[in-house]
């Protein structure tokens, strides 16, 4: 029997979504090998996809909580997993390599920083997981930036997508500091299989062993 047109997906091959073909801390795609929609075990590069799933389960909610628990990658500063400090106009060390771009104060493969990319798109923003499904780790060299990339690869961001599912996520995380971090997730169908919007929001009250240090972040994406 014919199959009736509304029954019919068609997937995008230039987009990949957290919940696709998932089981666990498990992706089957990506964008990272080819720029196209390629199940990772037809990617020859050493790619490491971590899944929301796996975030929220290690508490990751950015590169310096993230890369520690990643083969051959290490973020640096204080949180971090090497020094990643480097020498001021008075020769001393300090944290504004932490400071001034604190996403791309990390180290591949024992090379150098890897590129901090969004949508595959350079960019100096943080990533933060309150608006992000998945995380591309790409370890070496890679041909998606052209020949111009960091050698010691990518480190790409996906940001939520709409899609066409009504649903609501709230979390909420306390640590033994006193920290507090609130954030929503709002997906909202407006015209079945036509329009969506999704925003996401995020207040995070950090605090630290040291008092009174603390960091404070808001941020609405949508």
């Amino acid at each position: 029997a014919a199959i009736a047109d509304d029954e019919l997906i068609e997937l995008d091959p230039f987009t990949v979504s957290a919940n696709d073909s998932n089981s666990g801390y498990s992706v089957k795609d990506t964008l990272a090998g080819t720029r196209i929609r390629t199940e990772l075990k037809d990617v020859a590069s050493s790619l490491v996809v971590v899944n929301k799933q796996l975030m929220q389960d290690i508490g990751a909610t950015g590169n310096t909580s993230l890369l520690q628990y990643t083969g051959n990658t290490e973020v640096g500063g204080v949180a971090g997993n090497f020094m990643g400090t480097y020498p001021t106009v008075s020769d001393s060390y300090g944290e504004r390599a932490n400071l001034t771009r604190p996403s791309n104060n990390t180290r591949v493969r024992g090379l150098d920083s890897a590129d901090n990319t969004r949508d595959f798109f350079l960019t100096e923003i943080p990533w933060d997981s309150y608006n992000v499904d998945r995380v591309d780790i790409q370890r070496g060299p890679n041909s998606i930036l052209f020949g111009v990339g960091s050698p010691a690869g990518i480190i790409n961001s996906s940001v939520n997508q709409p899609s066409f599912a009504t649903g609501y996520t709230f979390e909420n995380k306390v640590d033994n500091w006193g920290s507090l971090r609130n954030s929503i997730d709002i997906n909202q169908v407006i015209v079945s299989k036509t329009l969506a919007v999704r925003i996401a929001g995020l207040h995070d009250d950090k605090k630290f062993e040291q008092d009174p240090a603390f960091e404070r972040t808001s941020r609405v994406f949508g």
